[in-house]
């Protein structure tokens, strides 16, 4: 598993470089994994921005300006991919990289909920103006093996989420308006069952005006802009 994150790690490489990207994370459940399996590879500051651990749900708001009803609506908490995706977009907005990761989840031992399972992980992708985000369940592993997991997944996805965007998959959802301003033709929902996870896709345009991050997410709620469905 060690050898297929190293090998995930190269090939992403070689494509950010390719294209002249670069990269950042937002780590919850890994712990900074993924950060280290992309700095593990020499050169790594010509591509490699910077990355976050935020751990705790005060962290991912201070750091990354998920808001705070990302962990309260419907009951999801932490673990969702409402949270994910803000992570991203923070992680993206505040490090100016073409890329941005975000990974939460439950490693275990503990963590489990009623509705969520030790192996459950949300992994979202932001690059250039599309997003992806894929639920994954790793079934009640080790935690270091959920880590590894997770880790190789998060890489996995964003490859796919790169060649997406080659592709031209990608729609816009303004971010420089407010909620009430936001046409309900132009919401973004995508959500796909695959072999038991579950997807989400779409984009944001990042409008041209120069704010901090904390800025843009009190005045948009990432969340509201989109039917996530039920």
């Amino acid at each position: 598993m060690v050898e297929e994150a190293a090998a995930l790690a190269s090939r992403l490489k070689h494509r950010l470089t390719k294209k002249d990207w670069t990269i950042s994370t937002a780590e919850s459940c890994t712990g900074g994994l993924i950060s280290s399996l992309l700095t593990d590879i020499s050169g790594a500051s010509a591509w490699f921005k910077q990355g976050w651990i935020v751990y705790s749900n005060e962290s991912k708001m201070r750091e990354l300006g998920v808001e705070k009803s990302a962990f309260d609506d419907d009951g999801l908490g932490a673990v969702s991919h409402k949270v994910a995706v803000q992570m991203a977009r923070g992680a993206r907005y505040k490090s100016g990289s073409n890329v941005a990761i975000a990974v939460t989840g439950i490693a275990g031992p503990g963590g489990a909920t009623e509705t969520k399972e030790v192996g459950r992980v949300h992994v979202a992708v932001i690059a250039e103006d599309y997003f992806l985000v894929r639920r994954m369940d790793f079934g009640d592993n080790d935690r270091l093996d959920n880590k590894r997991s997770f880790a190789s997944f998060a890489l996995r996805l964003t490859l796919e989420a790169i060649d997406r965007v080659e592709r031209g998959a990608k729609t816009e959802t303004s971010l420089s308006s407010g909620p009430e301003e936001i046409d309900e033709s132009e919401e973004v929902h995508d959500k796909a069952s695959l072999h038991g996870t579950e997807e989400w896709e779409g984009g944001i345009s990042w409008g041209t005006e120069k704010k901090t991050v904390s800025q843009s997410l009190k005045k948009i709620d990432l969340a509201s802009l989109i039917d996530w469905g039920k």
